[in-house]
């Protein structure tokens, strides 16, 4: 997980503290650097926020951060002004959410403008890590919402505001508001349950 020190103000800033400015990517060189600092801070909190609003598998999470992050490759270099003023940490979990969600066989449009020179991906620096069996509790117990409820989630524990979120889910704040109000209340009620002898042999058992 990111230290606090990355954290921004609020979620919706487009760029987080440390990344270059859009304005001083002036060379093909400084935007690639924006970008990986970009990839290396977001890779892991965007494929955990898959398997939370997915609910994905840490492969199927990987495989569509990954398109993304391509993706936002893309956006960056051939509409540097768009993306520049782009809610760039909800855009990136947006995307990646839609590729894993994407039905089965449709066509593909391509990632990446022809004449477009992909940068070699870096390796992470932070992987989501192993799965404890509280990590399981709250994975099951998000399974368990609507998916509406599911994305809503996601986002506030990744620390957008409910105020950020309308957005990002094509919803009215006041209906976000709702979906959060009554998630939570799910989720208490799923977690609770989970927390008893019962609850967790039930939960082990679907596991297996």
């Amino acid at each position: 997980m990111a230290s606090d020190e990355h954290q921004p103000d609020a979620a919706g800033a487009p760029l987080r503290p440390g990344y270059p400015s859009q304005a001083g990517a002036t060379s093909m060189e400084a935007m690639r650097s924006q970008w990986i600092a970009f990839y290396d801070a977001e890779w892991a909190l965007v494929i955990r926020f898959v398997m939370k609003a997915g609910p994905a598998s840490l492969e199927d999470a990987r495989d569509a951060a990954q398109e993304a992050f391509v993706e936002s490759w893309s956006e960056m270099v051939t509409r540097p002004d768009e993306w520049s003023r782009v809610n760039q940490r909800g855009w990136i979990r947006t995307v990646a959410l839609r590729r894993f969600r994407r039905p089965p066989g449709p066509r593909r449009r391509p990632l990446i403008e022809p004449g477009v020179a992909m940068p070699d991906l870096p390796a992470p620096s932070v992987e989501p890590g192993e799965h404890t069996v509280q990590i399981h509790t709250v994975l099951d117990a998000l399974s368990r919402l609507e998916p509406v409820e599911r994305e809503v989630m996601a986002f506030l524990t990744d620390g957008f505001r409910l105020v950020d979120i309308p957005g990002l889910v094509d919803l009215t704040e006041q209906k976000t508001r709702d979906i959060a109000r009554s998630a939570r209340m799910k989720l208490k009620r799923h977690l609770a349950t989970a927390a008893t002898p019962e609850g967790g042999a039930q939960d082990e058992r679907r596991r297996r």
